[in-house]
């Protein structure tokens, strides 16, 4: 394919597909992939015909119309959707021989990335790690390796501003998506970010971060930075820039606990617009946290929501179970310092073993891998032997976690404590939206009991076959 095929009407789609029904927190806040998004503006702004399907914002899975129309397919897939991602693949050779039509399919992702011979099968070609410089170059036909290494993007100001509309039925999003940086200067076992990224911390210029904020017609951001804050005078140098041009946003970002010793900084991300705080504080077991390379403590994750909730932005808590040195006390522990903490939302997740990551390569090396069913390794169930557990106690210590969080009680209290806090905001005349409490929690802690309901009754089959692991292991 030459520069002249580009410009004559050759239709490249991008899918995302969508994963099992496993998350209980898709219904809250769906936001698509921004990897297919900055590699189909690029394609746009080449010439290509262009359209980006995200299943789990259509809500469906893609129909045979549309992979019929695809002249060249690039899947995105993550390691829990891989599978859906080798059969559209499938699918889509098919239709296209059917239609008497060539077929070209390129996958790319973390998945891909991190085992490359995983998918090499399925696709006609596979990328590796990030393709913004390269990915042209793809398409016109000028790469023909079969695994094709991407390479760092040096300056981040350098990738396009993603154009949402190319995304179908992008009107639906609550939230909108947008990176400032790349990367994470720490390396928790379990994290595969580094493995894609790597430790080196890029950033977007503060005026592009700008220009991008102010190209969208919205005021619900999410800041996917693994870590928004990491450092405190570009960070400052962003709230800045928010104030003096008077942008009046909402939005959230990924946070460490470390933020929570500078009080005033926290003060200034809620004046400038941050509604909620997404934490990875991971355990309140301290042999766990040591195992993670957490580099945080018990009392870190204790102050840090309290400076949080003093300053009024709700904080979402997200722990993991399942470390080596994890006992079943630590199931009622957690449930109970969530709630004494009063914790705006929580996700509860298992320790997954995802590929690329240190904890993957340990796990393998030990045997303790109980499958590799990648529709499974998803944080929400379990896929490995872990030492002081069952299997299934492992998984069922999460569910109980998760019911007894979620509950019409705690939705209650929470909704009460909501409606007292606006009098006193009333009261005190301070009227600036940054100080007014969400009416989020206890509407999440309401809709969540009966996700729960639904994601315990549609993994009945699994738990069955956890209960059956947990027999052979104990003879």
């Amino acid at each position: 394919m030459n520069q002249q095929n580009v410009k004559n009407g050759i239709r490249v789609v991008f899918i995302e597909p969508m994963g099992p029904n496993s998350n209980v927190f898709d219904r809250f806040m769906t936001i698509p992939m921004l990897g297919p998004l900055y590699l189909g503006t690029l394609a746009e702004q080449a010439g290509y015909e262009v359209s980006i399907l995200n299943e789990n914002i259509l809500r469906r899975k893609v129909n045979n119309e549309e992979l019929k129309e695809a002249d060249i397919l690039c899947v995105s897939c993550m390691t829990s959707t891989v599978e859906r991602g080798k059969l559209i693949a499938r699918n889509y050779k098919n239709i296209r021989e059917s239609a008497h039509r060539e077929s070209w399919c390129i996958i790319g992702g973390i998945h891909a990335s991190m085992i490359p011979n995983d998918v090499i099968n399925d696709f006609d070609q596979v990328f590796v790690g990030e393709a913004e410089t390269k990915f042209l170059s793809l398409l016109a036909g000028e790469i023909r390796d079969k695994i094709v290494y991407g390479e760092m993007v040096k300056n981040l100001d350098d990738t396009p501003i993603p154009n949402f509309q190319l995304l179908r039925n992008w009107e639906s999003m609550k939230s909108w998506p947008i990176m400032t940086s790349r990367g994470c200067p720490y390396d928790c076992t379990f994290c595969s970010v580094t493995a894609m990224f790597g430790q080196s911390y890029r950033v977007k210029s503060v005026e592009r971060v700008i220009e991008e904020l102010k190209s969208y017609d919205h005021s619900w951001f999410f800041f996917v930075d693994d870590h928004f804050v990491v450092k405190r005078k570009r960070t400052e140098k962003i709230l800045d820039a928010l104030e003096s041009n008077k942008m009046d946003l909402r939005w959230s970002c990924q946070v460490r606990t470390e933020l929570s010793k500078d009080k005033n900084l926290v003060s200034r991300l809620r004046d400038t617009g941050c509604r909620t705080f997404y934490v990875g504080f991971e355990s309140i077991n301290p042999k766990s946290l040591e195992e993670m390379n957490k580099r945080q403590t018990v009392e870190d994750i204790s102050r840090s929501i309290r400076v949080f909730r003093k300053a009024n932005i709700n904080v979402h808590g997200m722990f993991m179970f399942g470390s080596d040195s994890d006992e079943k006390g630590i199931f009622e522990n957690t449930s109970k310092f969530c709630k004494e903490s009063r914790l705006s939302t929580v996700q509860y997740m298992i320790m997954t073993p995802l590929p690329g990551t240190v904890l993957y390569k340990q796990l393998e090396r030990e045997g303790r891998l109980l499958h590799k069913k990648w529709e499974f390794y998803d944080a929400m169930h379990v896929v490995f032997q872990p030492k002081k557990l069952s299997a299934f106690e492992l998984q069922q210590g999460m569910i109980d976690c998760y019911s007894d969080f979620y509950s019409y009680t705690n939705a209650f209290n929470d909704a009460l404590n909501v409606f007292f806090k606006t009098l006193i905001v009333i009261s005190k005349k301070l009227f600036k939206r940054a100080h007014l409490p969400s009416i989020m929690p206890p509407l999440t802690k309401m809709v969540g009991k009966q996700i729960v309901k639904n994601w315990i009754l549609h993994n009945r089959a699994y738990m069955g076959y956890l209960k059956v692991m947990n027999k052979t292991v104990n003879g």
